[in-house]
């Protein structure tokens, strides 16, 4: 009886330590994000395949692990955009702008170098890649990483496309840690929410003051007012859609009609009815 007893509990300890890594990596809170790539003038042939191989890598990586990716056609307009302005790093203040006009909270900005081997000798590729992540609100560069790869292949497509794959997996393993990371912190710290009302003041006070009071709210702070527009500077420990949503039902509770007129990344703008 007691052997049997040893052998279940064991059984049972090793089962909860095998559960615990899956616990313990959760996917990013659903923040969007916006893959760019450079799209210089010079971007041969050859670079337009690894930059193909690459993008899909990262959106199949960061998709499962709970990402929500722009749309690539929208994405290319935004590589196309930033390409045609020709400065010199157009990263952050491109990026973000561009991040913020397609709702994203995250901006990833990325260039390759490739390399074709002696075709002589065997068909390969060595694929170099390099990324920034933008943190689209605050306009500032969160991480930023640097991958290669190289690969054989029937042919030089072949092998330039199975290289930007694994560099393009191994590029967005190591972005991931450090966007996830910046994630938890502000899920710790909180993030900083912009949200603007037009509308009477007296209104928006009664809005601030429920909003301070929420479990999902750390400060509320009026940093702009007059005219009938108030600008509040909140501390939120939640996205700004989950926020959003408390704003409305407290504006609800207060017999409060709100429209939203726009949102781009943290900030949004209400009318107050």
């Amino acid at each position: 009886m007691y052997l049997r007893q040893s052998i279940i509990l064991f059984l049972v300890l090793l089962l909860s330590a095998a559960t615990v890594p899956a616990a313990a990596t959760k996917p990013a809170d659903g923040e969007r994000l916006l893959l760019i790539r450079s799209a210089g003038s010079s971007a041969s042939e050859k670079e337009q395949v690894a930059q193909g191989g690459i993008y899909d890598s990262m959106v199949e990586y960061l998709t499962d692990r709970g990402y929500r990716v722009v749309d690539r056609s929208l994405a290319e307009q935004a590589s196309i955009q930033i390409a045609a302005t020709h400065e010199i790093d157009p990263v952050v203040n491109k990026a973000a702008a561009y991040g913020l006009q397609f709702l994203a909270e995250y901006t990833i900005h990325f260039k390759t170098s490739t390399f074709v081997k002696d075709p002589d000798k065997g068909i390969g590729a060595l694929v170099r890649v390099s990324a920034k992540v933008v943190d689209n609100t605050g306009v500032r560069i969160i991480t930023a990483k640097t991958a290669e790869a190289s690969s054989t292949g029937h042919s030089t497509e072949d092998a330039i496309e199975k290289a930007a794959s694994a560099a393009g997996k191994k590029l967005t393993e190591q972005l991931a840690k450090g966007l996830e990371l910046h994630v938890r912190q502000n899920g710790i710290d909180g993030r900083t929410l912009t949200m603007v009302f037009e509308g009477p003041e007296s209104l928006t006070d009664r809005l601030a003051t429920v909003l301070e009071k929420s479990k999902l709210v750390a400060t509320v702070k009026e940093i702009e007012a007059g005219g009938n527009k108030s600008t509040l500077e909140i501390i939120s420990k939640v996205r700004r859609d989950q926020l959003e949503r408390e704003l409305l039902h407290l504006a609800a509770q207060q017999k409060v009609t709100l429209q939203k007129i726009r949102a781009e990344g943290n900030r949004s703008t209400w009318k107050i009815r």
